[in-house]
């Protein structure tokens, strides 16, 4: 059989091709000589991704690897603030990284973006930009000019979290940029959406978050035509269907694909009106994905069988003819009536959300078979009960919802669902969910690397037994984030749940902060000796009080069975952590003076040697 270090450079290169650059580095550059040679010589193109590694890699990997092959990165991926700040004081965006084809900024300062912008005008072969971050600056219209500039850009995916900063620029005779996908993922007017197209003359696929309509609408100032504008996405809030059909007639002559999501208008529903729309201002539109939200007055049929007497209108010849169907369904969301009409061929929409059927929702018309969206949002878990809908290219998975206690036959119906392997990112938000649940379910997710979890469940309460040796050697869950303020108790619950965990990012209150990190940063040093009685009886003292509740949570650890007469502060210190992998901490929220009182509790107890801590908006970082 022949080894794995004997197969020729050429195979061993072929492997390397297949991997991100940081992986390769983590899983060959310390086994011996000859990978290294490898690693550092390779004549491949780099794809880098540093959304996942410690800084320590991080630095070796730009030491060893970026630093003599900048001229080979064809793709780069920042995630986030402290790890772009190290990489920009290492390398400058210059002509140097003459292969560099797609950069992707996540959680960026927007205060750097400018001159980072300006630079990036120099690369050759920049043609894909990405940008999410949390802030909006109060004037983004420089950010904009600045990406508009790029001389080679194709496409363009901003996402900012937080909306706000004005954005209003129209393009001289002079200026236009070669963006043909341009995605912009914040609410912006209508006047502000037309602002940036008179950019992009080249544009072919356009998607926006969310548009308004405004007062002054500047639809005369449109006189330019898109002939390779095919494919539009949005969201239209507050937007008449008059302005809409204003805004077809102006722009979307060519179009081929049209996603539309609105709300409220009646005017929507009218199917008549679409059918007019379409023939003399669209008439080329093969895809017609369209979605439509109402909140019912009140909990009658009355007011069912109206909007049925407008919907059924969407069953015609007209219709039929171009494959187009669609269904609609009642429901409570959160306690608040809603409904909801839409397409149903299987489209490949990002995100579906499937709802509990309200108790009067006497509609026959719902959907079923396959749908091809990428995440899906089940509303209340009794939704899927008896659910015909197949999700083949699901990848991720939230849950809402009361009435979940004790209840394994929903594992079932989802099973029948999704093709659970495929799943990589979970999120779970029912209140009475309990533990058992929680790792029963894991335990059918192998491939789900990232979790996001409440605060405010059951599955993280404190009376909940763990058996969580059961699900512990099986997850790779790497990323995990916990919505809500939590607790040592259920940091620790989670660490074993998760031993695998790099990245965490959890809300605390600040008395919990010096006793949440010391447990997650203890084993990262080796200054605790056996002789430092100071630091080991403070460290006990701290831990005295949760002991009558850990010593019920860790009742039924694999490894040992603690007793009453156990001290479990020196069991913890004792027992190897599972937190070894952990190089992450973002705080959501963080209290003024918490990131200097990080810093000195670390340098006073010297858990890091070497690390990086930050605050950007309402994020505190921490990184080692």
């Amino acid at each position: 059989m022949t080894k794995f270090e004997d197969l020729p450079n050429e195979v061993i290169y072929e492997i390397f091709d297949c991997l991100d650059v940081c992986n390769a580095f983590e899983a060959f550059f310390n086994l011996n000589n000859r990978f290294q040679y490898l690693l550092i010589n390779s004549p491949l193109l780099l794809k880098i991704d540093f959304s996942c590694i410690s800084k320590l890699n991080f630095q070796h990997c730009c030491t060893y690897i970026i630093q003599h092959n900048i001229h080979r990165i064809v793709s780069l991926r920042l995630l986030n603030p402290l790890s772009i700040d190290l990489f920009l004081s290492l390398f400058s965006f210059n002509s140097s990284f003459i292969q560099l084809e797609s950069l992707i900024f996540t959680q960026i300062n927007f205060k750097k973006l400018e001159p980072i912008l300006t630079s990036l005008s120099l690369l050759p072969r920049l043609y894909c930009l990405t940008i999410n971050n949390n802030i909006e600056v109060c004037d983004s219209s420089e950010i904009y000019r600045l990406i508009f500039r790029l001389p080679v850009l194709k496409y363009c995916n901003i996402s900012p979290k937080f909306y706000g900063g004005s954005l209003l620029l129209y393009a001289s005779n002079n200026e236009s940029s070669p963006i043909e996908y341009l995605s912009i993922n914040r609410h912006c007017s209508l006047n502000q959406l037309m602002s940036l197209i008179s950019y992009t003359p080249k544009l072919n696929h356009l998607s926006s978050l969310s548009i308004s309509e405004t007062s002054n609408v500047r639809m005369n100032n449109i006189s330019m035509i898109y002939p390779k504008l095919t494919r539009i996405s949005l969201k239209l809030w507050r937007m008449s269907f008059d302005s809409f059909k204003l805004l077809c007639s102006k722009l979307f002559y060519h179009l081929e694909v049209l996603s539309i999501c609105t709300r409220a208008d009646d005017h929507y529903l009218i199917a008549d009106r679409w059918q007019q729309l379409i023939i003399n201002h669209i008439p080329n539109l093969r895809i017609f994905d369209f979605q439509h939200y109402w909140e019912p007055l009140d909990d009658n049929n009355t007011e069912q069988r109206t909007y049925h007497l407008l919907i059924d209108r969407f069953t015609s010849s007209f219709w039929i003819n171009r494959q187009w169907f669609f269904a609609h369904q009642h429901f409570s969301r959160r306690g608040i009536r809603d409904a909801v009409f839409y397409s149903t061929q299987p489209y490949r929409r990002n995100l579906y959300e499937l709802h509990e059927r309200a108790h009067n929702d006497a509609c026959p018309r719902r959907d079923e078979g396959k749908n091809l969206a990428r995440r899906v949002n089940i509303d209340d878990y009794r939704a899927a009960t008896n659910c015909s809908l197949h999700f083949p290219c699901a990848t991720e998975l939230s849950l809402w919802g009361r009435g979940a206690r004790g209840n394994f036959s929903f594992i079932a119906d989802l099973s029948h669902m999704f093709h659970f392997s495929k799943l990589t990112h979970f999120s779970v938000q029912c209140p009475d969910f309990g533990l058992a649940q929680l790792i029963e379910l894991l335990n059918h997710l192998p491939n789900v690397h990232s979790l996001i979890l409440y605060a405010n469940t059951s599955y993280l309460s404190s009376e909940q037994i763990p058996p969580v040796h059961f699900v512990s050697n099986k997850n790779r869950i790497a990323n995990v984030t916990i919505r809500g303020r939590c607790t040592i108790q259920q940091i620790h619950l989670l660490m074993s749940l998760c031993p695998r965990v790099k990245c965490l990012e959890i809300e605390i209150d600040e008395d919990q902060l010096e006793l949440i990190v010391r447990f997650l940063l203890l084993e990262k040093t080796n200054h605790i000796q056996s002789d430092s009685l100071k630091t080991k009886a403070s460290f006990l003292k701290e831990f005295d009080t949760l002991q009558r509740k850990f010593l019920y949570i860790f009742s039924r650890t694999q490894n040992k069975k603690l007793t009453p007469s156990d001290d479990l502060s020196t069991f913890m210190l004792n027992q190897q952590s599972s937190n070894n992998n952990l190089f992450s901490l973002s705080f959501f929220n963080p209290k003024s003076g918490m990131e200097q009182k990080l810093q000195r509790m670390i340098s006073r107890e010297k858990l890091l040697n070497d690390y990086s801590i930050g605050s950007v908006f309402n994020y505190l970082y921490l990184w080692w």
